[in-house]
């Protein structure tokens, strides 16, 4: 297969390829993507659509896994993991009385790590669905459009620079700032697996 057919293939389904990108990475490919938006290579709205439908399509399968499997999950590996019967009860009462706050501010934190974990909470919660997917596109507005405004941002700084010692010094700060952003979000998962 030639690099070039590679390339043509790419740029001809970038948006259907966006979707399931954000799906399986996250935050990494809105940022990127952002980037991507500043040099030029795609357009904002079809961008836009696509990383929201794909991080949405990851919420909708935590939720309905909670939903689904999450009791059971509980009683069969919930003792392997330290969460106790009583654990649960507390987490569900917890997440009936405050769920509108959990789960848009979760969505606003999703690179900290804790986002799924809170999902299939509220599914394992049965916080009605419509309900949860309110909140969710709510906090996927500010959240998709937060990072695509950060990667534009970056992508301005790659464009203004003229050397490429800079493109590379560039390119090695935003590298940075994700690794520091992942390394915040494991100490903060950390933290809470250690508080329970």
């Amino acid at each position: 297969m030639e690099p070039g057919f590679v390339v043509n293939l790419l740029l001809a389904y970038k948006y259907a390829l966006m979707a399931p990108a954000a799906f399986l990475l996250g935050p990494t490919v809105s940022l990127f993507s952002g980037f991507l938006l500043r040099l030029g290579y795609v357009e904002l709205v079809p961008t836009w659509l696509a990383l929201a439908a794909g991080e949405l399509a990851g919420d909708v399968l935590w939720y309905w896994l909670g939903w689904r499997y999450g009791d059971s999950f509980v009683a069969r590996f919930g003792r392997y993991v330290g969460i106790t019967p009583h654990a649960i009860e507390n987490v569900k009462h917890m997440f009936n009385r405050y769920h509108d706050a959990i789960i848009f501010f979760s969505k606003l934190t999703a690179a900290f790590g804790l986002a799924p974990a809170i999902f299939f909470t509220a599914g394992l919660s049965h916080v009605p669905f419509r309900r949860y997917m309110l909140l969710n596109i709510a906090g996927q507005v500010i959240w998709t459009s937060g990072l695509l405004a950060a990667g534009f941002f970056a992508g301005n700084i790659f464009a203004s620079v003229n050397s490429v010692l800079g493109k590379i010094f560039s390119v090695a700060v935003v590298i940075l700032v994700l690794v520091a952003l992942f390394g915040f979000g494991t100490y903060l998962k950390k933290r809470a697996e250690s508080s329970d």
